[in-house]
């Protein structure tokens, strides 16, 4: 173990953190050149056993308490961290999390600390969309990373493929198959982009490249996706797959009442909303291409048709 760099991965059992701890566990080559601490709140739930199987230590920590953070990063080189907004639904909290682990980082030397994070919506768009506190919170701990001077990537996830699988809609219908709707508010159109990635299998992929070209990538911050595919992209290929999908745009606040319906609080609908006019109006990275980030990859990434294909979500659509 002398010979190998300490990975700590946060988040270990869910998507992003999955990908990555699986993508180093799972890659002959790389594998033995590091030692992955899988960090965990339930190391006996069954996809931690299932890292443990694959060679990983499995750690118990608390994003909320320091000095379990302490121990979990006891020798490590390096640090995966990926903070979910979704279990908390809390930014402020969210925010904390993230800058307790980049202050033990700095504060146990962790070489490199490589965070998951999103675009500053409000700073972006000059404060015109101010609601999308799930972006911003990520947000708000790169400026912290960046002040205190630990040794970091920044790498902005795109949109997940589900995502767009999740927000269809069923349309009653005899046809057969099953017709969905894809109803987001304006000014979302056909032709708008969204930059996808199929995050549970390749996150982990552009991390690898991270880690493996340190140097190159130290203070960086990189945007992960395996391209921008359209709206109407999106519905010729669900097509093709055997879902119907027909895209609609409306009013924000019939969006708002679907999503509560659904058992959203009110502030989250409105972030939901405004983060999706934001990448409409503004572009969700303004447009950059991802041939960098592409050039650290090793392995070929999924495209949306083959996402589609290997997602048990969609798959049910078409049984529905």
């Amino acid at each position: 173990m002398s010979n190998k760099q300490t990975l700590v991965v946060f988040g270990a059992t869910g998507i992003q953190g999955g990908s990555v701890a699986k993508s180093i566990l799972n890659d002959p080559m790389v594998a033995p050149q590091f030692h992955v601490k899988a960090v965990t709140r339930n190391p006996s739930k069954p996809a931690a056993l299932a890292l443990a199987e694959l060679g990983a230590e499995l750690i118990k920590a608390d994003l909320n308490d320091k000095d379990s953070l302490r121990v979990a990063l006891v020798g490590a080189d390096a640090v995966f961290l990926v903070t979910n907004f979704g279990e908390i639904m809390d930014h402020e909290q969210e925010t904390q999390q993230g800058v307790n682990v980049a202050d033990v980082s700095k504060e146990t030397g962790v070489k490199h600390l490589i965070w998951s994070s999103l675009p500053y919506v409000s700073k972006v768009t000059n404060g015109k969309y101010t609601a999308v506190v799930h972006f911003d919170s990520k947000a708000k701990v790169d400026e912290h990373i960046r002040a205190i001077g630990v040794p970091h990537t920044i790498v902005n996830v795109g949109t997940y493929t589900n995502f767009l699988v999740e927000a269809l809609t069923p349309i009653p219908s005899v046809d057969s198959p099953p017709s969905y709707g894809l109803f987001f508010p304006g000014p979302v159109t056909l032709n708008t982009e969204f930059p996808l990635i199929n995050a549970s299998t390749d996150v982990g992929k552009f991390v690898k490249g991270i880690l493996l070209n340190r140097e190159k990538t130290l203070g960086r911050q990189l945007n992960l996706a395996e391209r921008y595919y359209t709206t109407q992209e999106f519905l010729d290929i669900a097509k093709k797959l055997g879902v119907n999908v027909t895209f609609q745009a409306i009013d924000k606040e019939t969006f708002k009442a679907g999503m509560a319906k659904q058992g959203a609080p009110e502030f989250f609908q409105e972030d939901v909303v405004q983060v999706i006019q934001y990448a409409a109006e503004f572009g969700f990275w303004g447009g950059k291409a991802f041939k960098e980030e592409h050039s650290l990859l090793s392995e070929r990434l999924l495209t949306l048709k083959e996402a589609l294909k290997s997602s048990d979500a969609f798959a049910k659509l078409k049984g529905a």
